[in-house]
């Protein structure tokens, strides 16, 4: 056991006793004139007053804010903003494979159609026209009913009176007395 330097009985001490060394001397050794703890509390006494001026706390209030709206604008704005993107993305395909699937199902039937000789047979009446032999194709096709009367304002009145003059040149030429007018 070892004895302290003020002559009391420690038995932590290792028996190594630093030198006293004064403030001066230590301010010496890191090249100032004044103490580390006059120092510290120097540098403090300056933020202080840099932080008491108005500007400069209004430039550390906008930064805070300014990081705050950059975190809520990472973590919040842009994940949501690509999910509702991806939402509609996904109805999207969605509704692009429901479509697709329902043309597959159309196309599977047709397939099971003609794969059958009804099918075949029944294929080549409607879409080549084929007949078998003996039959005799017969197509019926309609004519549409063409308009006779136009309303009666600029354009139409010239064609509506054309018309009513190559009728009545048509049926003087044939003969009969018809007269439209």
């Amino acid at each position: 056991m070892f004895v302290c330097h003020d002559g009391r009985h420690n038995p932590r001490h290792n028996g190594y006793m630093a030198p006293r060394v004064k403030k001066d001397l230590l301010a010496g050794l890191f090249g100032s004139q004044q103490s580390s703890s006059r120092t510290s509390k120097k540098s403090s006494k300056d933020l202080q007053s840099i932080f008491r001026h108005k500007s400069v706390r209004f430039v550390l209030r906008f930064t805070a804010a300014s990081v705050a709206v950059a975190a809520v604008l990472s973590f919040v704005v842009v994940p949501a903003s690509r999910f509702f993107t991806q939402r509609s993305a996904i109805a999207e395909k969605s509704a692009e494979y429901d479509a697709l699937a329902d043309a597959n199902e159309q196309l599977q039937i047709e397939v099971n159609a003609l794969s059958t000789p009804e099918g075949i047979r029944n294929a080549a009446r409607a879409q080549l026209g084929y007949v078998l032999p003996g039959e005799q194709p017969l197509q019926f096709v309609q004519m549409p009913d063409l308009p006779t009367d136009l309303p009666d304002e600029w354009p139409y009145t010239m064609v509506t009176d054309i018309v009513r003059i190559q009728t009545n040149k048509a049926a003087a030429s044939s003969g009969s007395q018809s007269f439209i007018p």
